[in-house]
């Protein structure tokens, strides 16, 4: 579901259950089935797990995210930087 003010690359994907909502999905990007994504920017051709979310955060250009992490507001991820699964998970507590 796409919600707004987002804006969705050429040939971006956007998996069943994904929402997103006040976000920059570049070029070519992937966000798989039941990610959430809110006021972030996903690169040209990253890839964003399922279930994942992506809230306030920017991931670089041919990153891959992988299920389950969370990344909050503030986090960076490098492009090109590959997350396993549920690798990470960034709160307002940390």
């Amino acid at each position: 579901m796409l919600t707004g003010g987002s804006a969705i690359g050429r040939r971006a994907q956007i998996g069943a259950g994904a929402l997103v909502e006040g976000s920059v999905v570049f070029d070519d990007a992937q966000i798989a089935n039941g990610a959430r994504v809110i006021g972030s920017i996903i690169g040209a051709g990253a890839t964003v797990g399922a279930d994942c979310l992506i809230d306030g955060a920017v991931i670089g250009d041919g990153a891959s995210i992988g299920a389950g992490n969370e990344l909050l507001a503030g986090v960076r991820i490098w492009p090109g930087v590959h997350l396993a699964p549920g690798a990470l998970r960034f709160s307002s507590d940390a």
